[in-house]
């Protein structure tokens, strides 16, 4: 992840949620569809809005990259 925070930190927030954090927030892992797994990876736009949302943690730096572009063309 430190590489994709140096080429893109500065037009992205990088936020990294513990596994003791993320068992304190069911609901909202929830409201994301991570209903059995309990993690995952969500994209926000500027506006806060959900655009990507990947499931588990089988995803590597193709998956995370597209995520970033995504968010980064998403309408503020």
């Amino acid at each position: 992840m430190s590489d994709l925070q140096q080429e893109y930190g500065d037009r992205v927030d990088f936020v990294v949620v513990d596994a003791v954090e993320t068992a304190q927030r069911k609901d909202e892992i929830e409201a994301y569809g991570f209903h059995d797994l309990r993690h995952g990876l969500v994209a926000f736009s500027s506006t806060g809005e959900a655009v990507v949302k990947l499931p588990g943690h089988e995803f590597g730096k193709p998956e995370i990259t597209a995520a970033i572009e995504a968010v980064l063309k998403a309408k503020p």
